[in-house]
């Protein structure tokens, strides 16, 4: 007998029902496995989560980007720096070397000699600085005689501050202070370090041919010390690296004073210091004024030197008037450079008097402009 076979309807539903059996129990089989492996103890773990800090959601694609915060405004940005402006007895420079972002200022007052040719020597020489340059008269008498007044120096100073600020300079706060001189210019100096407040002050001394003095008795040629004695104590100080001098000098001879050799020997003398022979010739100035303030082509040529921490002192040739304004058309490659690298060692600290910034006097109305003052004296050491 034949075994019946089903119809082939009948084989498709057989067939269809034992797949899904089948994958019944492929599934429960699955899901044990897969609860029980979820149960152990690594992926219980991975499964709690730490809990997240708070945060903005994201801004829309198109929203605008916050704005960038601008850069502080330097102080020196509306500075004017073409020409000059008259400040009590001198004329104030700006520069082109001049730079402060926050409004402080060093200053150099230069006693005596052509204005147009200092700033530009201070300008060459990359000195960050404003300069005033003070002209008064023809002998070292009237320089002594306008800064006898005890409060003359805090006067300029003031005035500049202000003047400063008139021309642009935002915040404009006194900073460091050198005094120069050329020739008769020493006697404002002289005066103003024999103050005790402005001796403080006072961060640096340039001389260029400029310190005389009297002689001790009429019989003698020893120097009356007791004239060039706050020299001698800023010597000393620059000596121990406190302070910074710097004195140049020619051989220009005088029977009726002391002479700058002879002053600058006496203060060798009284620090102990010798000199050392040496032989030198300073860089010439690449601006022509520097070359038309002389009437002969008198370069400088060095002869001897001494120094001890920042005391320097520096002699050199020649005994004729060009010779001795060399000394002022030479600044910036003789007495200016050593400025500046001090003052770079020093930073940017102010100069401390009273426990204040030196010269950081209260603002007031704006300078006048006016012309200048003229080219520079001929031959005037005085007295």
């Amino acid at each position: 007998m034949k075994p019946r076979r089903l119809s082939k309807r009948a084989e498709t539903i057989v067939g269809r029902w034992a797949l899904a059996v089948f994958g019944a129990l492929s599934i429960g089989a699955m899901s044990f496995v897969a609860l029980h492996d979820f149960s152990g103890p690594a992926i219980t773990a991975a499964a709690h989560l730490p809990a997240l800090s708070s945060v903005r959601p994201p801004e829309a694609p198109n929203a605008a980007p916050a704005a960038a915060a601008e850069p502080e405004e330097r102080a020196d940005r509306n500075l004017s720096r073409e020409g000059y402006t008259l400040v009590s007895a001198g004329a104030l420079f700006v520069p082109s070397s001049f730079a402060s972002a926050d409004g402080t200022f060093d200053l150099v007052i230069h006693f005596h000699g052509n204005a147009e040719l200092v700033a530009e020597s201070v300008a060459a020489a990359g000195l960050s600085a404003l300069v005033l340059v003070v002209n008064v008269g023809v002998g070292s008498g009237a320089y002594d005689t306008r800064y006898a007044a005890p409060g003359m120096l805090d006067f300029d100073l003031g005035r500049v501050v202000e003047t400063a600020a008139a021309r642009g300079l935002r915040g404009a706060r006194l900073g460091r202070l050198a005094l120069s001189a050329w020739s008769a210019g020493y006697g404002a100096i002289g005066r103003i370090l024999a103050r005790e407040e402005a001796f403080s002050r006072v961060s640096a001394v340039l001389l260029c041919d400029a310190l005389h003095s009297n002689f001790a008795d009429k019989g003698s040629r020893e120097v009356d010390m007791e004239r060039i004695a706050p020299f001698v104590r800023f010597a000393r100080s620059a000596a121990g690296g406190e302070k910074l001098f710097v004195m140049t000098h020619s051989e220009v001879g005088e029977f009726r004073y002391a002479t700058t050799t002879e002053t600058s020997d006496a203060i060798l003398r009284t620090l102990g210091l010798d000199r050392s022979r040496t032989i030198g010739w300073p860089d010439r100035p690449s601006f022509p004024l520097a070359r038309a303030v002389m009437s002969t082509e008198r370069w400088l040529e060095q002869r001897s030197e001494a120094q001890r921490g920042d005391l320097r002192i520096a002699g050199y040739r020649g005994f004729k008037e060009d010779d001795h304004i060399a000394h002022l058309a030479q600044m910036s490659s003789t007495v200016l450079p050593a400025l500046v690298e001090y003052w770079r060692r020093q930073g940017r600290a102010c100069v401390s008097s009273g426990g204040r910034c030196a010269g950081a006097l209260p603002q007031a109305p704006p300078g006048l402009s006016a012309p200048g003052p003229g080219p520079a004296q001929a031959l005037d050491p005085g007295r």
